[in-house]
């Protein structure tokens, strides 16, 4: 069986799929047997030629052109009620075999399988699959994902070994995402020092890209449930609209931090004409941005919206208010779409630059017998005791 590798986050939105689509394609460069992906216990679904299909592994086989057999790439993907119908029936049966089987089909000729976990190592219970039950069925040990701190990070970390430790699945050593770049040199020391005393090796440090976390104008749309009022117009690319501003204060004041960030999309109270009228007379004058205006809590009249449509600045309407919409925005984290080939390429050469694969590659390779270093064993055999 091949060479595999399971990837978990300390907790939901970790960034595994970030870290997984830059090893991914660092592994395709290295690999001469090749590099595949799967997600065993997918959590979203996404509808593919008619057929439900996990909605991770259909996003990293779009993003990176691989050519993936989504039934082994995404083996079970858990639909709303299948958890209640596992309890009471045990359906769907043997899991375990079937996430075997598409593992072991994706590993033929030597190829490594790139796994990637689904939440923190806790999730997929229910079904009595675990993240560390998975990464044991499967034999691959585990690079665990972390958000960029201090203690929350060591304290996220100890309490998710843990449970890798009570399945006795090697941590091979961890990467830090999202750190505040001011404070990366700190967190270096800090954490260097930390795993390092525990012979737990850190294989990135990933800074926070604000370009990334940004949601699309599509995703933003959709989350509103915006209706679109005055469209994109033809030869502009609706990805490159991302994030959000909203317009509290003055239209003055308005127009100021727009022109700063002239590639994002406006939310504006249905209450203020007045601001809309400044948004047209500014792009008349030259003035850039923004890249679309939502309407909160209901339209404009028409003399606006053809106003709107003679400047080129897209319009969407939603009757949710300017308060609920920038809630509900500031709440949900937006994962990239495959047709966001620049966040992509960014995502990429973040991990590219980032994160030291080739000691992946190595501790990979002196891995095969599962081993632990012998103080990250006397670590967790202190922690799981308590």
């Amino acid at each position: 069986m091949s060479k595999g590798l399971y990837i978990a986050g300390a907790e939901k939105d970790a960034g595994k799929t970030t870290l997984c689509l830059g090893l991914l394609e660092e592994f395709r460069k290295t690999l001469p047997e090749g590099v595949s992906f799967t997600k065993p216990l997918g959590q979203k679904t996404t509808l593919v030629e008619g057929e439900q299909v996990g909605q991770d592994s259909w996003f990293v086989d779009r993003a990176l052109d691989m050519g993936l057999s989504l039934d082994n790439s995404a083996p079970f993907a858990a639909s709303r009620g299948s958890a209640a119908r596992y309890i009471k029936l045990g359906k769907p049966s043997d899991l375990p075999g079937r996430i075997r089987r598409a593992y072991k089909a994706l590993g033929r000729k030597g190829r490594m399988v790139l796994v990637e976990g689904t939440g923190h190592p806790g999730v997929g219970c229910v079904f009595d699959l675990s993240n560390a039950r998975v990464a044991k069925i499967l034999g691959t040990p585990v690079i665990l994902v972390l958000d960029g701190g201090i203690g929350s990070t060591i304290d996220r970390f100890s309490l998710c070994a843990s449970m890798f430790y009570h399945y006795d699945v090697p941590v091979l050593g961890v990467v830090i995402n999202r750190i505040i770049p001011a404070k990366m040199e700190s967190v270096k020391f800090l954490l260097g020092k930390w795993f390092g005393e525990r012979d737990i090796p850190v294989f990135g440090y990933i800074p926070y890209e604000d370009s990334i976390a940004r949601p699309s104008l599509g995703l933003m749309q959709r989350a509103l449930g915006a209706e679109p009022i005055v469209t994109m117009k033809a030869g502009n690319v609706g990805g490159a609209v991302a994030g959000h501003l909203t317009a509290f204060g003055s239209a003055e004041e308005v127009l100021r931090i727009v022109r700063k960030n002239p590639v994002r999309s406006l939310l504006v109270d249905h209450s203020r004409p007045d601001i809309l009228d400044a948004l047209v007379v500014s792009r008349i004058s030259g003035g850039k941005g923004p890249g679309a205006v939502i309407i909160c809590g209901g339209e404009p009249d028409s003399r606006r919206i053809e106003a709107f449509r003679a400047t080129g600045i897209p319009l969407y309407a939603t009757g949710q208010g300017l308060e609920k919409s920038t809630g509900r925005l500031s709440q949900k984290i937006f994962k990239v779409e495959p047709h966001e080939e620049e966040k992509i390429k960014r995502i990429v050469e973040l991990v590219a630059s980032n994160v030291n694969t080739a000691a992946i590659l190595s501790h990979l390779s002196g891995d095969s017998e599962g081993k632990k270093p012998r103080r990250f064993r006397k670590f967790l055999k202190k922690l799981f005791r308590g």
